[in-house]
């Protein structure tokens, strides 16, 4: 499973530098999981996001390689 993980910059609830933004991707027979998550080192802020390749289009974003938090974006 690969994983990817940057220094996100500041944290919205503490304001500490310690926020970073983790990407991982999963892949098993047909189904892929993609996921995304901010988290902070200092306070425990979190928010995170996936997407399931057998979910419905309309839930699906266009890119699944670009965080929905901070906008960077992966290789797949």
């Amino acid at each position: 499973m690969p994983r990817d993980f940057k220094s996100a910059g500041t944290c919205p609830k503490c304001n500490a530098e310690g926020l970073t933004c983790r990407y991982n991707h999963f892949e098993k027979d047909e189904l892929c999981i993609d996921s995304w998550e901010h988290k902070c080192a200092d306070c425990g802020y979190r928010e995170t996001t996936g997407y399931r390749s057998d979910d419905p289009q309309e839930l699906q974003p266009e890119d699944v390689s670009i965080c929905p938090y901070c906008g960077r974006r992966v290789a797949i």
